[in-house]
């Protein structure tokens, strides 16, 4: 594995989800803090920006100048050229405390939306120790069907994350990051149902919170550990932890496969949880980093409409 590389000219105050353009050979990924999507052009090392309103959680491709975009209250279409900004649909269960989180198209085109118990984080980052119990699984996992109807396909969510397909094998990986844990699903194409769930790994606390994960043309899972400075490579046959990418900053927020022959991992970090020590000693936090990887993975999926 060759060495890992900050973009130091290429970072964001909060990075997320990295999604790699074949059609326009570019990253798009966001920045949740200052309302951006971002897009970087690895050829030219060139970066760019759009502004929006309101903070933008994830991504999936649509068409060649069109993006949707998942926000915290719906799911969005976002006009590239025009920089336009339509209200797809919105889950009725959203409210002040369930909000969206990530999202990624499967190999049919369905849109894969979770949500999130905002009280999680408020539970994470409490310094009450009379606070010890949490009780949340409230949140789920969407299915968008190409009708744009939605469909539960996981309810007791509680920190919805990573998920990602294997097509070979037709199963779904997924991460509620309040478990610790990637999960696995057989999948069906046709109908787009999961059943037989089945623990993959569990990871320790001390190892960071598992947040955005990709999957390589082998099988095998690449997993963001937010805080943990880490993407770890999971063997789910083996579901042993088997190889890790070390960053130089703590919070690896997700990562995706990209470039010509998507044996490019690029890797979202983030900068704001850091306290001004924290920044200090970690100068590349919310940089975008990337790595060449003997191994590369599948062109990303496209969400496709009726």
């Amino acid at each position: 594995m060759k060495a890992v590389l900050p973009n130091e000219n290429v970072r964001a105050t909060f990075g997320e989800g990295p999604l790699w353009d074949d059609e326009n050979q570019c990253l798009f990924w966001v920045d949740n803090a200052e309302y951006k999507i971002r897009v970087y052009y690895p050829k030219s090392n060139q970066d760019a920006s759009y502004q929006l309103q309101k903070s933008p959680m994830s991504l999936a491709k649509y068409s060649k100048d069109e993006l949707i975009v998942i926000m915290k209250d719906g799911i969005y279409l976002f006009n590239l050229k025009q920089e336009i900004l339509k209200e797809l649909l919105k889950p009725k269960e959203l409210n002040e405390k369930l909000l969206l989180n990530d999202a990624k198209c499967d190999p049919q085109g369905r849109l894969w939306v979770g949500s999130v118990n905002d009280d999680f984080r408020l539970f994470k980052e409490s310094k009450d120790p009379l606070q010890t119990e949490f009780h949340g699984q409230i949140a789920s996992l969407y299915r968008i069907e190409k009708s744009l109807d939605i469909k539960i396909a996981k309810d007791k969510v509680t920190l919805s994350n990573g998920l990602d397909w294997d097509p070979i094998r037709n199963i779904m990986y997924y991460i509620d990051s309040a478990n610790q844990e990637v999960v696995q699903f057989d999948y069906d194409p046709e109908t787009g149902q999961l059943c037989n769930e089945e623990s993959v790994y569990r990871f320790e606390e001390s190892d960071g919170l598992p947040d955005g994960m990709t999957i390589d043309q082998e099988g095998m899972l690449w997993i963001a550990l937010f805080k943990g400075g880490t993407v770890a490579k999971i063997d789910p046959f083996q579901k042993k932890w088997i190889d890790s990418i070390t960053l130089p900053t703590t919070t690896v927020s997700s990562c995706a496969f990209g470039g010509e022959d998507l044996q490019t991992l690029f890797i979202t970090t983030a900068l704001e949880p850091l306290n001004e020590s924290e920044r200090n000693q970690q100068p590349t936090a919310g940089c975008l980093f990337s790595v060449e990887l003997n191994v590369g993975g599948y062109k990303t999926n496209t969400l496709k409409l009726l």
